[in-house]
């Protein structure tokens, strides 16, 4: 590690968790700052730090505003520092720094998503300070430069999709910051079915096959038991398990001691038998039927026509309730709209004249639906 003469350095206790959803903890209250016209990027920062409106930002909300690029930028002026939950969406843009380091974390989290950060001229030094605070890195690189980041007190990190830091692997960072790398994706080694994740399988989610002696649940039995995989670790948003062949599938929840066997929504998609998870337990394909042939039609505890819920993030709008299914659009953090059904994990509704479905983990209900 590099001196920084801000303070001397403490041994740091950091974590890389992979896969987690990019807006989770935020409120339904924080305010989007939109970076356009009188609106530059040191305001915003400024302006979401003291929730006050400043030079022609409109004012934060609290905790977990998000801060949005609609240019490429070149910034010249020193950023302030990161003292509250921020995150900054490029929206697939770069910003442009001189040779200084851009972003000093102290006692705030940072979330730096689908961005792009460059140097005038290659930069040697540190392009990251943090001091006890979090940082996030989403789809973020930076590019221009052959430094790393230099990081006093309790901080951690979470490394969400693809990131690129000064072209250094992920190994080189884990040896920065002297920690024990996640453990590998054991989902791969799956003989009976097949999981996938929106984030990427090295996100957290682990697996394990098990045979019928290890279930051990009279009701999966009775059922006919077929093969099962017990699923568990961080299990963001996007996790779907698909058997090869049709049955139907029972799902054991971890929280449950010992665990209850209940049914699982699940859909049949060119001989396979999917589901769509967001909470660990065992799922286990016995003996029947999908609940419907196709993802679109899986509709289960039907929810009363119109009943309102509000979301607590920004949800793709979805075809259907898989994160593969065709994008029809994003529902902003905090709209209510009317549910129609539910599903496990999702929510379909209707929205801007068109049906469709929202993940339910970034959902709250309104009232007693």
């Amino acid at each position: 590690m590099r001196n920084f003469t801000i303070g001397s350095l403490r041994r740091v206790v950091f974590a890389v968790v992979v896969g987690i959803f990019l807006f989770a903890g935020q409120t339904a209250f924080a305010k989007d700052i939109h970076v356009r016209g009188d609106c530059d990027l040191r305001d915003a920062i400024r302006a979401a730090t003291y929730n006050t409106a400043i030079g022609g930002c409109v004012a934060g909300a609290g905790s977990g505003d998000i801060i949005y690029l609609y240019e490429n930028l070149t910034q010249r002026r020193t950023l302030p520092e990161i003292t509250t939950n921020i995150t900054l969406d490029g929206r697939g843009r770069s910003v442009t720094f001189k040779d200084r380091i851009p972003f000093m974390v102290n006692e705030g989290k940072l979330t730096l998503q689908n961005i792009k950060i460059r140097f005038e001229s290659t930069r040697s030094g540190d392009v990251l300070f943090i001091d006890d605070g979090a940082l996030t890195l989403a789809n973020a690189y930076f590019h221009d430069c052959t430094g790393g980041m230099e990081v006093e007190g309790e901080s951690t990190i979470q490394l969400l999709g693809q990131f690129g830091v000064c072209g250094h692997s992920r190994e080189v960072i884990w040896d920065w910051f002297d920690y024990e790398p996640p453990r590998p994706p054991t989902c791969l080694e799956l003989s009976d079915a097949v999981v996938t994740a929106e984030q990427g399988l090295d996100s957290g989610v682990q697996c394990q096959d098990v045979s019928a002696a290890g279930v051990g649940n009279q009701t999966v039995y009775d059922a006919g038991f077929i093969a099962a995989v017990d699923i568990w670790g961080d299990l963001g948003p996007g996790v779907e398990i698909c058997f090869p062949q049709i049955g139907a599938l029972m799902f054991l929840d971890a929280a449950g001691a010992p665990r209850v066997a209940s049914s699982l929504a699940s859909y049949g998609v060119n001989g396979l038998t999917c589901a769509s998870l967001n909470r660990a337990g065992m799922v286990v394909l016995v003996q029947g039927q999908p609940t419907t042939k196709t993802a679109s039609a899986v509709v289960s505890e039907p929810m009363v026509d119109g009943c309102p819920i509000r979301t607590t993030g920004h949800i793709n709008f979805r075809a259907e309730p898989s994160w593969k299914a065709e994008r029809l659009g994003v529902v902003l953090r905090g709209t209510t709209v009317g549910a129609i059904s539910r599903i496990w994990g999702w929510y379909q509704i209707n929205f801007q004249g068109r049906t469709g479905w929202i993940v339910g983990k970034y959902v709250d209900n309104i009232g007693n639906c």
